[in-house]
């Protein structure tokens, strides 16, 4: 089963969010709160990422999740969303270049967002980056007063960068997302895949970006 981590064990700006690690190909799932919670990105929803084991493990029952943002609708990220909606009754957060793959089975749960758009938390507002490049639709969140950036699939650490191929994949697009990303003040970057980065997290980005650049 997957594994949880409380990233207040890392860093004092996290206390209260966790990281569900997805197995296999599945994305981070991170819980952010735990009486109003919100869930960032859910995962692939299959039998090995059943999400709600999880979300009972850190006393997040059905009433108490009240948002669920996917950072982009790619089904490694976006298909959890429907189990947690078989028990819970979140707004399903989606930026709204993506949200024509999946609006149709969200109903009135779905809520399209763009550029600018502050999402609620317990714990601090989640400021909507639209960072095309992955996907059009593709979006960090940024809690400003903390320094912390959600970045999707976005950015990762060491300077790495999403994928840019696919249906709505763009190079140029990815660099002029990156570039917006490096003139922010983060700290704390939370990625789609892979490990968190806890301090100095604006360097990683200035890197990818410096790499994206240079790519051929």
């Amino acid at each position: 089963m997957p594994r949880i981590l409380d990233l207040s064990n890392y860093s004092t700006r996290l206390e209260d969010v966790s990281l569900i690690l997805g197995e296999g190909l599945c994305s981070n799932i991170y819980v952010v709160g735990r009486d109003e919670a919100v869930v960032i990105d859910t995962g692939v929803g299959n039998p090995a990422n059943p999400v709600w084991p999880q979300l009972e493990e850190l006393g997040v029952a059905p009433g108490n999740v009240k948002g669920v943002v996917l950072t982009h609708a790619h089904h490694d990220h976006a298909m959890g969303a429907f189990i947690v909606l078989q028990r819970a009754n979140p707004k399903v957060y989606v930026h709204k270049q993506d949200a024509r793959y999946i609006a149709s089975h969200l109903g009135p749960n779905l809520v399209r967002v763009e550029d600018g758009d502050t999402i609620p938390t317990e714990l601090w507002p989640l400021e909507v980056i639209w960072t095309p490049g992955h996907t059009k639709g593709g979006m960090c969140l940024y809690a400003r007063e903390k320094g912390i950036l959600f970045s999707g699939d976005t950015v990762f650490p060491d300077g790495n960068y999403g994928a840019c191929y696919g249906e709505s994949g763009s190079l140029q697009e990815m660099i002029v997302s990156l570039r917006r990303l490096s003139e922010l003040d983060i700290e704390v970057m939370l990625p789609g895949h892979g490990w968190p980065v806890f301090e100095g997290a604006g360097d990683h980005i200035k890197l990818a970006l410096s790499k994206a650049s240079r790519h051929p």
